[in-house]
């Protein structure tokens, strides 16, 4: 008999946060002590920049930036495995996207294949730390010092992470961060722009103060379904009733549920910056992120304690490719990935063994039509982007579920248990 086990994602929600959002969710800025400039200084104390600004979402903030960064029909030279939208964006701003390949390991931005791409039409680098692993930020600094290039990181799933106590998104002259449902700090929506230079944060803010608060009833709504998904995914609820749905719909090729988990079905280009994206933060969302900064060091130390668990249980297995395992911070694992080539096979037998893990939904947006104009053979983002599972690594999953992932791994490929 199988045990269910607990949900492949967790939001960072509580009760006390819906309540809050509640209480104050038609507040104002502007009042004495601000929500949103209480929010901005301690960001800057956090993170150790000179200026942050508060974002709808961290889209909108890769918007703003290479609009302050990049002049007009320049280009910037990023990562292709990464949301449509990050590249939607970056169109939208005026930017023309050139995508170089990753590294396999850690599904980063490769510094060598980036280099190699610079030429006189190049603006700016944008890195991504995906999953929460750093890139090698010495090299992109070096570089983009060397080029006289603008060093845009792409943090949303690496807050807290730092090399030698700078910051994941506070090594470049600007760097984003999300603040959505499944971040280690929820806010709904939401994300924030650090900034180095004067100038480029009096640019992002100038423009943003344009833009009308939030629409209540978009946020409400993405308030709604965090209370559903946290509700869905409770102990309690999922072990009982929301897993066996999932593993049934999953098993039997169930569509209508099936696709309820997955993200960016059909991607299209946008090169207008859609009007549903121009808006600010609410101050009850400033409320909520400021509430969770002091979380971020003890959620770290449980992520890297969960991926050592990992790395023990799965290193050296032929035909599995783990990402590499540091416990200095560098590396802040929101999720622990894993790389296999019948990707499928492995879901599913992990999923009959009543385990609950998920495909990665990013894509590799240099092989997308939508994207033809800007195609650029990347092998290992290809590959990647079909080879990759997330592994639960939140904050409550705990050692014992981290242990049933592993024996179902190993047992797939007939290594005994670790």
């Amino acid at each position: 008999m199988y045990f269910a086990p607990k949900a492949r994602f967790r939001t960072y929600g509580s009760g006390l946060g819906y309540l809050e959002m509640l209480r104050h969710f038609d507040e104002q800025p502007g009042a004495p002590d601000d929500p949103i400039v209480r929010l901005e200084e301690r960001a800057c104390a956090v993170f150790g920049s000179p200026h942050a600004i508060a974002m709808p979402q961290d889209r909108v903030g890769i918007y703003l930036t290479v609009r302050a960064l990049v002049r007009p029909g320049k280009k910037i030279i990023l990562s292709p495995y990464t949301l449509s939208d990050v590249i939607n964006m970056v169109v939208c701003a005026g930017a023309v996207p050139v995508f170089a390949d990753i590294d396999r390991a850690t599904t980063n931005i490769d510094p060598d294949k980036v280099e190699a791409l610079i030429d006189n039409d190049v603006d700016a680098v944008m890195v991504t730390h995906l999953h929460g692993l750093i890139c090698d930020m010495a090299r992109f600094k070096a570089m983009c010092e060397r080029h006289n290039l603008a060093l845009i990181e792409d943090a949303a799933q690496s807050c807290g992470a730092r090399i030698d106590g700078t910051f994941a998104g506070a090594f470049g002259d600007a760097g984003i961060f999300s603040f959505g449902m499944y971040k280690n700090i929820n806010s709904f929506y939401g994300g924030m722009v650090l900034a180095r230079a004067d100038e480029t944060a009096q640019k992002i803010r100038r423009e943003i103060a344009e833009f009308p608060l939030q629409d209540p009833g978009v946020l409400m709504k993405k308030v709604m379904l965090g209370a559903a998904t946290d509700l869905a995914t409770h102990p309690l609820i999922f072990r009982s009733f929301t897993y066996w749905l999932f593993r049934y719909a999953y098993l039997n090729d169930i569509e209508f549920l099936n696709r309820r988990v997955r993200i960016e079905d059909d991607p299209q280009i946008k090169e207008r910056f859609p009007e549903r994206y121009r808006n600010r933060m609410r101050p009850a969302q400033a409320r909520l992120i400021v509430e969770q900064f002091d979380d971020i060091d003890p959620f770290l130390e449980r992520r890297i304690e969960a991926a050592r668990l990992y790395d023990e249980g799965l290193r050296g297995i032929p035909g599995l490719m783990i990402p590499p395992f540091h416990d200095d911070g560098r590396h802040s694992y929101l999720h622990y990935p894993i790389q296999i080539e019948d990707r499928e096979a492995l879901i599913r037998h992990m999923i009959k063994a009543g385990r609950d893990v998920a495909v990665q939904h990013l894509r590799d947006c240099s092989t997308l039509e939508c994207f033809a104009e800007w195609r650029r053979d990347c092998p290992n983002s290809t590959l990647t982007a079909g080879q990759l599972t997330l592994l639960p690594t939140y904050p409550t999953y705990g050692a014992e579920q981290i242990r049933r992932n592993i024996d179902a791994i190993r047992d797939y490929f007939g290594v005994g248990r670790a």
